[in-house]
C-alpha cells in the first residue's frame, strides 16, 4: 500500500502495518519518514531495534532467523533492513517468505535508496506491497514545491504570500534541505508566541498566534544568507571561483556552522561526481569513454546545475573524486578528534582541489 510522505503521520495514528518500506532519492523526506517510523514503533511498544545492512554479501537467512527467534529483552521488536542497492541479493526469496508468514510482535522496516521501475514489478516487491506501507520520496519542484513550502510554513505558524513562497522556491531550486533551512531561519527571525486569555481564570488556554510576513521581510532573510549559503559553497568551488568559496567557508565557520554538516554535504556531492566520472571514464580512462548523458543516467541533477556538472566531468578524472573522498574522511576524523589536524584547514584544501587549483588565497 502506497502512503504519501505527508500522509504518513495520520496513517500511523490510524493503524500499524507489519512491514514498512521507505525508498527514493530525496534526502529530507527520506530521513523524516524513517525517523517518524522509528518514533512510532517505539511509541507502540517496539522497544528493541535490530539493524542489518543488506549489501551484496548479506545472508538473507538472518532475516528469517531473526523473525523466528524469541527476544530476551523485549516482547516487540523493530527490524531494520538497509538495502543500499535497492534490491535484495537473493532475488527477494527471503522477503517473499517473510511476507507470506508474518511474525507477531515484529515490525520490519526496509530502507532503500532508488528502486528501479523494473524492480518495482518484481515478485518480492509485490509481496512487500501486499502487506506493507510503502513511502516513496522523490524531488519535487514547481507548484508542488510551493504547496510543500506552504505546509511547512503553516506548521511554524508563518503565513507568506504567493510571491514570497515563489521567491524561496526560486532560491532553493528544488533542494528541500535548503528549503527547510530557509523556513527554520524565518521562524527564528520571526518567532511565533502564544497568547493566554487571562479572563478564563484557572482554565486558561494558550492560543498560538500566526505571523504574516511580507515580501520585503522574506527577501531580506533569504538574500542575507545568500552570501555564505552552505548549499552554494560546493558549486562556487566547482565553478573555479576559489577566492569567493574560501571566503564563504570562513563565513560559515564564523557563523558557527558545524564542520560535520559541511563535510557531509561535500561528501554527498563528491560521491555523486565520483560515480558519474567512473561511468564516463571506465577503468580509469582505459575503457571506451561514454557520453555525458549516459554517465548522468540514474542521478537526479537540478536543471540549473547541469552545465556546471557537465563542465566538471569533462575537465576531471575519477581519481580526483576518489582522492577527495579520502580527504573528506580525514575531515570527519579530525572533527571527531580521531586524527590530528584542523578540519577547517583541510576543508580549505579540499575547496582548492574541487576548484582545480593548487594554491589557497589569504582571506
Amino acid at each position: 500500500m502506497q502512503i504519501r510522505a505527508e500522509q504518513l503521520r495520520n496513517d500511523l495514528k490510524a493503524r500499524q502495518h507489519p512491514v514498512y518500506m521507505v525508498y527514493g532519492e530525496e534526502p529530507l523526506q527520506h530521513r523524516e519518514a524513517v525517523d517518524m517510523l522509528r518514533k512510532a514503533a517505539k511509541y507502540y511498544g517496539y522497544e528493541e531495534r535490530e539493524i542489518y545492512t543488506a549489501d551484496a554479501g548479506f545472508d538473507w537467512g538472518l532475516l528469517i532467523s531473526a523473525a523466528n527467534e524469541l527476544s530476551l529483552f523485549a516482547s516487540k521488536r523493530l527490524i531494520e533492513i538497509h538495502m543500499p542497492t535497492g534490491k535484495p541479493s537473493d532475488k527477494g526469496i527471503a522477503l517473499i517468505q517473510y511476507c507470506e508468514h508474518l511474525p507477531e510482535d515484529i515490525i520490519l522496516l526496509i530502507i532503500a535508496g532508488k528502486v528501479e521501475s523494473a524492480t518495482r514489478k518484481s515478485k518480492w516487491f509485490k509481496a512487500v506491497d501486499n502487506v506493507a506501507g510503502i513511502i516513496s520520496v522523490w524531488p519535487i519542484e514547481g507548484q508542488q514545491l510551493n504547496q510543500w513550502l506552504q505546509r511547512r510554513l503553516q506548521v511554524k505558524g508563518l503565513t507568506l504570500g504567493s510571491d514570497s513562497i515563489q521567491l524561496i522556491n526560486d532560491r532553493v531550486e528544488g533542494n528541500l534541505l535548503a528549503a527547510d533551512q530557509e523556513i527554520e531561519k524565518l521562524s527564528l527571525l520571526h518567532p511565533v508566541v502564544s497568547s493566554a486569555n487571562t479572563s478564563l481564570g484557572n482554565d486558561q488556554k494558550a492560543t498560538a498566534m500566526t505571523i504574516a510576513l511580507d515580501y520585503e521581510q522574506v527577501s531580506e532573510a533569504v538574500f542575507d544568507s545568500a552570501r555564505f549559503n552552505l548549499f552554494d559553497l560546493f558549486d562556487c568551488s566547482l565553478s573555479g571561483d576559489l577566492k569567493r568559496a574560501s571566503r564563504m567557508l570562513s563565513g560559515l565557520q564564523q557563523e558557527g556552522l558545524s564542520i560535520i554538516l559541511i563535510m557531509s554535504l561535500f561528501t554527498r556531492e563528491v560521491r555523486l561526481l565520483a560515480k558519474m566520472s567512473a561511468a564516463l571514464y571506465p577503468n580509469n580512462g582505459a575503457g571506451q569513454q561514454l557520453n555525458i548523458e549516459a554517465a548522468m543516467k540514474g542521478v537526479y541533477i537540478f536543471p540549473k546545475r547541469k552545465p556546471l556538472i557537465t563542465q566538471a566531468l569533462r575537465k576531471t578524472r575519477p581519481e580526483l573524486w576518489q582522492g577527495l573522498l579520502k580527504q573528506l574522511l580525514q575531515v570527519d576524523k579530525m572533527a571527531k578528534g580521531a586524527e590530528q589536524g584542523d578540519p577547517w584547514d583541510m576543508m580549505q584544501l579540499i575547496l582548492a582541489r574541487v576548484a582545480g587549483k593548487n594554491y589557497l588565497y589569504n582571506i
